[in-house]
């Protein structure tokens, strides 16, 4: 089969969603699938982030082809969905398409190109102004109802779109991943609780670290720029946090080391974080950290295990009282490392094959 994978945005290199395309894309083509990644530029940044990951820049059975969306100042998908049609002429036909954004799906019906929508969110949900909110609905329908194939990352989600959209199909659960084990647990009961991730909502970590400053334990954060923390300074509170820049995957394992537990303060009340499966999730995994976690539904198809604390609100004192209670255990830290070896996007890529009727 050959498998077309459209990613109709520019890559940056930053973002976790890219993570997520580029590390199932390698793994399929690891695992004999004929794949091409079709981005709208970005393919330096993209080359880079391959190197990251799997050490080269070159896979076999991975083509990763950058056209653009832009002519002179103007960007459209309109212009990215003619420069792929073109693209198309000179190729032979591709079996099946893979897509998470909605707009892929007019380029690749415009192609003629049957598709699976992989959701990670209802995006419809996360609309708040009541017009926009029953336009994106409409076309979130049709790009649903138009899908071959339908995947979800987690059993709540594929639930919620079902209701949502009144759909006849069903959604094949694939949750996320990460990359293989470390050698060894690298914890230590006497280190920082280690937040590594985003740091552009204010709103989202302010629990976090005001409960870390109530209950008198240290907290290192990983991630974003100078500039961003600057600014996350100028919202909230962030004396006494050590905090390093964002790191590429491949040093993440250094960044982590010695760190006591890893927190995911992801809000469950706010749509963009109610269906979320973090990839931080299995990046403190694989470094054998125990992890402290809001309440998530994704965590439910993941069978976490006691090493995976779950905090029943993302509120202050909720997470003042794990934190509290938190006690670090070597062979909890272990089995998180172990689960980890479990959940990697090696084992991704086959359920993937599945879902998608590759043999």
């Amino acid at each position: 089969m050959r498998l077309l994978y459209l990613y109709p945005e520019e890559w940056t290199g930053l973002k976790s969603r890219e993570v997520q395309v580029l590390a199932s894309c390698a793994a399929l083509a690891d695992s004999g699938v004929d794949v091409t990644l079709i981005t709208a530029g970005g393919d330096e940044e993209l080359h880079d982030q391959l190197l990251d990951m799997a050490g080269a820049t070159e896979i076999p059975g991975l083509d990763l082809v950058s056209l653009s969306r832009k002519l002179g100042p103007v960007q459209s998908t309109a212009i990215f969905s003619r420069n792929f049609n073109h693209w198309m002429k000179k190729r032979q036909p591709f079996d099946l398409a893979c897509i998470r954004h909605l707009k892929a799906a007019g380029v690749l019906a415009q192609a003629k190109i049957p598709y699976a929508y992989e959701a990670h969110s209802i995006y419809t949900a996360m609309q708040s102004n009541p017009s926009r909110q029953r336009l994106l609905h409409k076309v979130e329908g049709q790009v649903l109802a138009g899908a071959k194939l339908h995947i979800a990352t987690s059993a709540p989600l594929a639930v919620a779109l079902l209701t949502w959209f009144n759909l006849s199909k069903d959604f094949t659960v694939v949750p996320n991943a990460g990359m293989p084990p470390s050698s060894s647990y690298l914890g230590s009961p006497d280190g920082p609780f280690v937040y590594c991730g985003s740091i552009d909502d204010a709103s989202e970590l302010a629990a976090m670290i005001q409960a870390t400053r109530d209950a008198k334990l240290p907290l290192k954060i990983v991630g974003g720029t100078d500039e961003e923390w600057r600014l996350l300074g100028g919202e909230i509170d962030t004396g006494g946090i050590e905090w390093q820049p964002r790191v590429p995957l491949s040093h993440l394992p250094d960044a982590l080391a010695g760190a006591r537990a890893g927190l995911i303060p992801t809000n469950t009340d706010a749509p963009s974080g109610e269906f979320s499966c973090p990839l931080k999730l299995f990046d403190y995994a694989r470094c054998g950290l125990p992890v402290l976690s809001t309440m998530l539904p994704s965590l439910q198809n993941l069978e976490v295990g006691p090493w995976c604390t779950q905090i029943p609100s993302p509120a202050r004192l909720s997470w003042v009282e794990a934190l509290q209670n938190f006690r670090y255990d070597a062979g909890q830290a272990e089995a998180a490392r172990v689960w980890s070896g479990e959940h990697t996007w090696g084992h991704r890529a086959e359920m993937l094959k599945h879902a998608l009727g590759i043999s």
